[in-house]
């Protein structure tokens, strides 16, 4: 049983923990890229009205994007996981062959607008606008918006290069500032508590997102 476990350490222990470091070098990546993308902005924004763009580090795990009236908050997962048995990614050739490739360590991109942090509305709905999930051969999985989704290719084909996380960023934050809110139906808001007007005046018409067309299926 000792040797059992000992095995277990040598092996799949050490996968994650390796899968992890990867998984963390790309998500400073992405923020380093943010910095990259509010500089150049503001450089090409010079002489007019300055645009609300920021990048906040919350911790080691979290990092805030904002863009004018949107924020993207990233979100570095601290544990690995592995696809399940059923999916069709798993039974694809390419995960069928090597098991570890299974494994996927992951960060999690959220959409949220941007009043909702300034105002601290508990509220207020996020959403999921991208999930990557990244390999031990630094290949990643996009699922999300679905127009951002097939700009990249199937797991197999597709490495975490510094240009596609470029692109992949430049694509969320194109899909966030298209991405309208509406207005609640009158009759939906048409009679509040006095507590609902102390608590919640900020963001009274309870705007939401026309919501994104997200993708998480098979692509083939």
């Amino acid at each position: 049983m000792i040797n059992k476990i000992l095995k277990k350490l040598q092996t799949t222990s050490k996968l994650k923990d390796n899968l992890f470091g990867q998984t963390e070098t790309l998500f400073r990546q992405l923020e380093e890229i943010c910095h990259t993308i509010t500089k150049e902005i503001d450089e090409a924004n010079k002489g007019q009205t300055p645009v609300p763009i920021k990048v906040e580090r919350i911790n080691d795990l979290e990092f805030i994007f904002r863009v004018g009236g949107d924020v993207l908050i990233f979100i570095l997962q601290s544990n690995i996981v592995r696809l399940p048995d059923d999916t069709y990614l798993s039974r694809s050739k390419y995960l069928k062959e090597d098991v570890t490739l299974r494994y996927f360590g992951q960060i999690l991109i959220y959409n949220f607008i941007a009043d909702t942090l300034t105002y601290g509305r508990l509220d207020d709905p996020g959403y999921l606008i991208g999930r990557i999930l990244l390999n031990r051969e630094n290949k990643f999985f996009l699922e999300g918006d679905r127009k951002i989704v097939f700009s990249f290719p199937e797991l197999r084909d597709n490495p975490a290069t510094p240009e596609k996380m470029r692109s992949l960023i430049e694509q969320l934050i194109i899909a966030a500032l298209e991405n309208d809110l509406l207005a609640p139906a009158f009759h939906d808001i048409m009679v509040i508590t006095y507590h609902q007007k102390l608590e919640h005046t900020s963001s009274m018409g309870n705007p939401k997102k026309i919501g994104f067309d997200f993708f998480a299926k098979p692509r083939e």
